[in-house]
């Protein structure tokens, strides 16, 4: 790991627990069930997939934008998570193939309905306006560090499609075997931002929109 893991001041423990009932409501989602359980229906799965594009696609853009608000030694786990994010933006469409979603949907975009164009708005204004602890918070900390839950807990189902094959499961699998390396590195830049200052209460409080915002973008595109 390219950053060293420092001892947690106690409210690192705190906003855990704060974001702890919204990470559960996530994994409660139903299409989280569905998938848990093998239990998705096609059209709406391919929906989803379409409907929450929005957010896989630009998160590289997001994590640039940071990029060039970072200090000099944040830039390197900037850098390397852009490269990583490209790559889950084909491994996304992929899992499409796998639940033949039309490849045209993913190439022309479709208007984002109004829960995911909160949630994109929400993580746009973050990484260019708010102060930079809680841009991280509410990206790299809240968001990937959520991926792998997701992804773990989904596969309890999807490990056994084998209608949707390797190439479908490729973007689940990939975040399932983090190790969470990506939110470790993301918290040692906030854990630095509120030495120098940031409050504690609000890179908690850009963490926890940013999941609430997610658990409703989720729920509203599996129902689109």
């Amino acid at each position: 790991m390219s950053v060293q893991v420092t001892p947690h001041p106690a409210w690192v423990a705190q906003m855990d627990a704060a974001l702890d009932p919204t990470r559960e409501a996530i994994l409660n989602t139903r299409v989280i069930v569905d998938a848990s359980e093998n239990q998705l229906a096609e059209g709406m799965t391919q929906n989803f997939l379409v409907a929450f594009y929005p957010i896989i696609r630009d998160f590289p853009r997001w994590l640039e934008v940071l990029l060039g608000r970072s200090p000099p030694e944040g830039e390197n786990f900037f850098r390397d998570n852009i490269r990583v994010e490209k790559r889950h933006d084909a491994m996304w469409r992929a899992m499409g193939d796998g639940f033949k979603v039309p490849r045209e949907r993913f190439q022309s975009p479709e208007p984002m309905i109004p829960q995911v164009q909160a949630f994109h708005g929400y993580l746009t204004e973050m990484c260019r306006g708010a102060a930079f602890g809680a841009a991280v918070s509410a990206t790299n900390y809240a968001v990937e560090g959520m991926a792998q839950k997701i992804s773990a807990k989904a596969l309890q189902g999807l490990s056994k499609n084998e209608r949707i094959g390797p190439r479908g499961r490729w973007w689940l699998e990939e975040h399932a075997k983090y190790d969470d390396e990506h939110p470790i590195q993301a918290l040692e830049i906030i854990k630095d931002c509120v030495r120098r200052g940031e409050s504690a209460p609000s890179v908690t409080e850009a963490a926890k929109m940013s999941l609430v915002l997610m658990k409703d973008a989720m729920v509203a595109a599996y129902a689109a």
